[in-house]
């Protein structure tokens, strides 16, 4: 299904989605991968591949005609410390910058979604990240409603499970967090070309403001910030808007 949208779609290049499950993570297709996520944000290959391989799956996204990587979103589902609730988690997540604004990572998470659904439909579904500015602004001025990640939040149930599995994410991929900001070192640094890419009015977007506040080295630092949110109705409702208003907006014309 979602292959046929991505075919309707207006947008060209037209863009295809591949499906690869964990067992086919050979080095060949990593290093395919990597030499996208490298050019982006400067990466070693050893630090890429210990990531991926906590993932359970990675929709990769190749240009219809020549068959090129111009992204790619890692997922995996994680256990949660809540009475029938599972959270699911988006991994590495990266697109050319010729392709960004097509929400492909958005549809890529509704797919995911609909699948983890089909297998556990009674499971209540959260959706935790470590982002960079980029994948914060992309994905949370999309959404209706998100939270922070806090390490010293604590009180309820639900804010206690959430920090949990988000410090187990961060550990299954060698990450560190600080006790008092909550960033998270990712060892992996932004590239001066990727920067220079985006005007400075990207970075007064309300969504870019927040996460400076909150990663103010984000240039320079190698932290990514961590967030979370229910796959609650109004969410779902703001995802599948921002996909199809990204999906068929009219090409511009040259």
């Amino acid at each position: 299904m979602l292959n046929l949208l991505l075919q309707l779609s207006p947008l060209r290049p037209a863009v295809r989605l591949e499906t690869i499950q964990r067992r086919d993570f050979t080095e060949q297709r990593l290093r395919e991968l990597h030499a996208l996520a490298n050019a982006l944000m400067a990466e070693d290959f050893d630090h890429f591949r210990v990531h991926a391989e906590t993932n359970d799956v990675v929709h990769v996204f190749r240009r219809a005609d020549t068959g090129a990587i111009v992204g790619f979103q890692f997922w995996k589902t994680a256990p949660l410390a809540l009475p029938r609730s599972r959270a699911i988690v988006g991994g590495k997540l990266r697109i050319s910058p010729e392709f960004r604004t097509r929400g492909l990572h958005l549809a890529s998470g509704l797919l995911f979604l609909i699948e983890t659904k089909r297998r556990a439909p009674r499971t209540r579904l959260y959706r935790l990240s470590l982002a960079s500015l980029f994948g914060f602004v992309s994905i949370t001025e999309a959404l209706a409603r998100y939270e922070l990640f806090d390490p010293k939040r604590r009180g309820t149930a639900e804010e206690e499970a959430v920090r949990e599995a988000l410090l187990t994410l961060a550990r299954e991929s060698d990450y560190r967090v600080d006790d008092e900001t909550g960033l998270v070192f990712v060892d992996i640094f932004m590239t001066e070309e990727t920067l220079r890419r985006y005007p400075p009015s990207y970075f007064d977007r309300p969504a870019a403001r927040r996460y400076a506040a909150v990663n103010p080295g984000f240039r320079t630092n190698g932290c990514y910030v961590g967030f979370w949110f229910r796959f609650t109705s109004d969410n779902l409702v703001a995802m599948t808007r921002a996909v199809v208003r990204k999906l068929f907006r009219q090409a511009a014309p040259g």
